[in-house]
């Protein structure tokens, strides 16, 4: 009896926890299908009156959202794949018995996880010493490598058995063979997963944008919508004249669309890697 009132509790705690976490989704789909009249008299509420289509029809005419888009997309595939690449081949030094420097390099990755040196020397580094002002690399090579998902591949790499690698060198591969041809296509969870959060790193980051571009034309996707979330003018901005379908001009709504388009590329790649999302993140968990 103690097992199934707790299995009730439990269900009854998730589903609640669910519609928490629906309810916000739910109010901003519906938000940027409301008339921009209606938003401002009653704000945003799951049962509206009026109806309108006219937040996405004035984004379709918006070269800012898809100059953003394309910006977004280029930084998110091109800094996954670098940095999944940089990452894993890192991870597997650090990971290697044979490496003779693997104590410092794992302090190394592990002091910045603790110890930041500050925006103002983070700030001066990429901008003056790098040159990276007003460059997409800027919006790339900060978040290149991130130590917390370095420690996700190195605890996998330690569960790959050592006869693999050992077969392979008395068969004359040498070690970048093994890291791409043994190492690599076993490890395709792992490198599923951290492929993840990367993306999500990126696709989701503004901050980078803010402190180092000044030109509207490298605007991230993510960074547009900051700033119209923070100024009403900017949300006007990105509606064209030619958008200009009605005396409201609908900002409020193409706040909310401009989330609903934002966020909706991102979810798509949960199911395509979910079989692969939960492996990744318990294997080597459990030795047996």
């Amino acid at each position: 009896m103690s097992d199934r009132l707790f299995s009730i509790v439990a269900y009854a705690v998730l589903i609640l926890f669910t519609l928490f976490c629906i309810l916000p989704f739910l109010l901003m789909v519906i938000g940027s299908f409301t008339e921009e009249s209606e938003l401002i008299v009653n704000g945003y509420t799951l049962f509206p009156k009026a109806f309108s289509v006219a937040a996405y029809r004035a984004l379709l005419h918006s070269d800012a959202l898809y100059n953003g888009y394309g910006i977004t997309i280029i930084i998110t595939v091109a800094g996954t794949i670098t940095a999944l690449c940089i990452s894993a081949m890192l991870a597997y030094s650090l990971a290697n018995k044979r490496n003779v420097l693997q104590t410092p390099f794992l302090l190394f990755c592990y002091l910045p996880m603790l110890f930041s040196g500050g925006i103002i020397p983070f700030y001066i580094v990429v901008s003056q010493w790098l040159h990276l002002q007003n460059t997409i690399w800027a919006l790339i090579l900060p978040l290149l490598c991130q130590p917390f998902l370095v420690f996700l591949l190195v605890s996998f790499f330690r569960t790959v058995p050592e006869e693999l690698e050992e077969a392979a060198r008395i068969d004359g591969a040498n070690e970048m063979r093994v890291f791409f041809q043994i190492i690599l296509p076993i490890s395709k969870p792992i490198l599923a997963s951290v492929g993840l959060f990367y993306a999500l790193y990126y696709w989701n980051d503004w901050y980078m944008g803010l402190m180092f571009i000044d030109n509207e034309k490298l605007f991230p996707l993510q960074l547009i919508l900051r700033r119209m979330v923070s100024n009403m003018e900017a949300a006007k901005n990105l509606i064209p004249a030619s958008a200009a379908i009605s005396t409201v001009a609908p900002t409020y709504g193409v706040r909310m669309a401009t989330t609903v388009l934002t966020i909706g590329p991102i979810i798509l790649l949960y199911p395509m890697l979910q079989k692969y999302f939960v492996k990744g993140l318990t294997v080597g968990a459990v030795k047996g």
